[in-house]
């Protein structure tokens, strides 16, 4: 493909409603969004979106892209993603928290991992943190590691979970100060990012750190929140204090959890209660293990549940009456905000040209990553170097 290409004719959605408009890419970014761009004879590949919407490409902030899993034994090891299967969901930036397996998947897979991707054409960053503590490092301390390695872009702790270890209230509260110095060390968001677990007070520490620590509150976000209905009022309580709330689709009584709500619900209960819906993101927690069960006691197919993430915007939008610029903002400029990535999750010029192209069921047709065509007509241009055709 040439290095310039001319979208023509898509309704624009930035995440809001801009009207149709042709977007022209150029050395990975927007250039131009215009009515009836004249391109003055250049050449350039054209793509006509007629009937079609031009949206920003998807930001998971929480994707297990070596697997997320581990918890049944050494047979339960979860593969590592694709790109193809990412660029197929239109995920075009992830954010990758270390999972549960933190002795055999460790933070040196995790970042060769997030190498891979970017050089495969998708945005791709990490957390420090885990489950256990003391948490393993790459540079022999959490300071170090976010300081000097680029990719890390915040810390995920498991809080309200009995398989994680407990946190002192001064110490997340140390936890959340160190963030603060390095969020201005390093101009990274340097996110607190809580994996919220199946406790009676799964963000009581989580809330005493936002309200004692002195840390400004968007850099506190609570994830998990449709886990239970414990976590549906946490994150009302964390939101009020100004911290981001965030959702995942993969928490569904339908998928293994009985005490979930699925997330366009929570996304809508939460937005009823009054809670500011700039605070509020999606992400899969996908390719993490949810052991499902058939009734002769058998395992179902393992699901990765990467295309659910669109599947709720879709759901918010159909089902529930969401604007989709506002359905769009909880997966695109959203948790962008959140993670610190200015260059993502809008469709604007000098912004990353991440771009998805759906049609009016809704369904993905073309998908563009830093200006690379990844998805053409609902086929994956992309593949890892081992992914099976």
């Amino acid at each position: 493909m040439s290095e310039l290409c001319a979208i023509r004719n898509g309704r624009v959605h930035a995440p809001e409603d801009v009207g149709v408009r042709d977007v022209l890419l150029a050395g990975g970014r927007v250039v131009a969004i215009e009515e009836n761009l004249d391109l003055g004879g250049l050449d350039v590949v054209e793509i006509d979106a007629a009937g079609r919407r031009v949206v920003p490409g998807l930001v998971d902030g929480h994707l297990h892209v070596i697997g997320g899993g581990g918890n049944e034994g050494y047979a339960s090891r979860i593969p590592e993603l694709w790109v193809g299967e990412l660029a197929l969901a239109g995920i075009t930036t992830v954010v990758a928290p270390p999972g549960l397996d933190m002795v055999a998947k460790n933070l040196e897979g995790l970042l060769a991992k997030t190498y891979a991707l970017e050089s495969e054409g998708i945005s791709a960053y990490a957390m420090a943190g885990g489950f256990q503590r003391p948490f393993r490092t790459v540079t022999g301390s959490l300071l170090g590691d976010l300081f000097t390695i680029e990719k890390f872009i915040g810390v995920k702790v498991a809080l309200g979970e009995v398989k994680a270890t407990p946190f002192r209230d001064e110490e997340l509260v140390e936890l959340a100060a160190q963030l603060h110095y390095l969020a201005g060390a390093t101009g990274k968001a340097c996110l607190l990012h809580a994996h919220l677990g199946q406790s009676a007070d799964p963000a009581g520490q989580f809330l005493h750190a936002m309200r004692t620590s002195g840390v400004p509150a968007h850099r506190f976000q609570a994830t998990h929140g449709n886990y239970t209905e414990h976590t549906m009022q946490a994150v009302l309580d964390v939101a009020a204090a100004g911290g981001f709330v965030d959702f995942n689709p993969i928490l569904t009584p339908a998928f293994g959890h009985p005490r979930a709500v699925p997330a366009a619900e929570a996304v809508v209960r939460t937005l009823t209660a009054g809670v500011d819906p700039n605070l509020v993101t999606m992400t899969t927690d996908g390719n993490a293990s949810v052991p499902i069960l058939l009734p002769d006691g058998s395992r179902d197919v393992y699901e990765k549940s990467l295309g659910w993430l669109w599947d709720t915007v879709a759901e918010l939008v159909r089902d529930h009456g969401l604007s989709l610029g506002r359905a769009l903002s909880f997966v695109t400029a959203n948790p962008a905000r959140a993670l610190g990535l200015d260059a993502k999750g809008r469709v604007r010029v000098g912004g990353d040209a991440d771009l998805l192209i759906v049609d009016d069921d809704l369904r993905i047709v073309d998908v563009f990553a830093r200006g690379r065509r990844l998805v053409a007509d609902g086929r994956a241009l992309v593949r890892s170097m081992y992914e099976p055709a």
